[in-house]
């Protein structure tokens, strides 16, 4: 269903409808959507109400156009006007990948809008993520025998980024070489059929899915300020973890073993940093533990959100 925030048009769905304690899942990518967590959103359903939403540019919601402007900081003005339109008082957060970016902004701008938060194999500074996920890629690039594959791999992991896009085009340039899909997708527990199998896409076009390309882009644009000015507004490629110490809502971390994208560096600065963390391990999984190991995940977060 839609819901119009600030004059767009949101692609939302509810589940535990009859419920007040609310939780948001905000998925990742960028232009990921929320496909994937329908299970786990009927899952965790069972005694609140959980919202889950394509954020604007993304898939079944409203188109960016060419010459507008979007950023991080507006897509949480939209969610904190969700949150007022469907009468929620506060509700927790559930970030995965890029949405732990912006759970954590939501949580630093709005934190009298929070209970809790979890953060899902956050990225919550992309270029020590591009840089782990170069490396863990390495052994299967090498194995493809392609120079410009192997010569880009390198960059990334080692090469100074004045210009912080470019290792975003990069990473996703080099994510093209792989031919494991399983690497791909940084899965460990389940095989990429499993992973596609998984959601329903039934009525999802190539159209909606490449709408996800200038959401992309303009997360990385330097939008003009009125006076003519640039004025650099927070992209996806700044680093959020020092945001982390200033939340003071009850957080937990999950981690996959084998996710290659919440680096051994970020986990320990956010256990170290942290106002008030635990952390979950999910020992056979990679960067999808709702789906790789989906029984305990639901177990995991019910308890954290239901612990007092």
């Amino acid at each position: 269903m839609f819901i119009n925030i600030l004059g767009k048009e949101i692609w939302y769905e509810i589940y535990g409808a009859e419920y007040d304690d609310t939780l948001l899942y905000l998925h990742g990518g960028p232009g990921a959507s929320c496909l994937d967590f329908v299970n786990q959103a009927r899952a965790l359903s069972g005694n609140r109400k959980v919202v889950i939403l394509d954020q604007l540019g993304v898939l079944r919601s409203q188109a960016i156009a060419e010459d507008e402007s979007y950023s991080m900081e507006y897509q949480i003005e939209l969610l904190e006007e969700m949150r007022k339109l469907l009468g929620i008082k506060k509700w927790s957060i559930l970030g995965h990948s890029y949405g732990g970016m912006l759970a954590v902004l939501y949580a630093y701008t709005y934190p009298d809008s929070i209970h809790k938060m979890i953060l899902e194999c956050p990225s919550l500074c992309f270029e020590d993520s591009a840089r782990s996920t170069a490396e863990y890629l390495s052994e299967h690039i090498n194995g493809l025998n392609d120079k410009q594959a192997m010569e880009l791999c390198e960059k990334i992991k080692s090469a100074d980024y004045p210009d912080k896009t470019e290792i975003v085009w990069d990473l996703s340039a080099l994510l093209g070489y792989v031919t494991d899909m399983e690497l791909r997708f940084y899965l460990h527990g389940i095989s990429f059929e499993e992973y596609h199998m998984s959601m329903d896409a039934s009525g999802i076009t190539d159209e909606m899915w490449a709408k996800g390309e200038r959401h992309l882009t303009k997360l990385l644009e330097a939008q003009p300020a009125p006076n003519g000015s640039l004025q650099k507004k927070l992209m996806m490629t700044d680093n959020l973890l020092p945001m982390v110490p200033k939340i003071a809502a009850p957080m937990l971390l999950i981690n996959g073993a084998y996710d290659p994208a919440c680096t051994k560096n970020q986990i320990a600065y956010i256990m170290n940093h942290g106002q008030n963390v635990t952390q979950a391990m999910f020992e056979n999984s990679g960067h999808f533990p709702r789906l790789e190991e989906a029984e305990k995940y639901t177990n995991t977060v019910l308890r954290f959100l239901d612990d007092a």
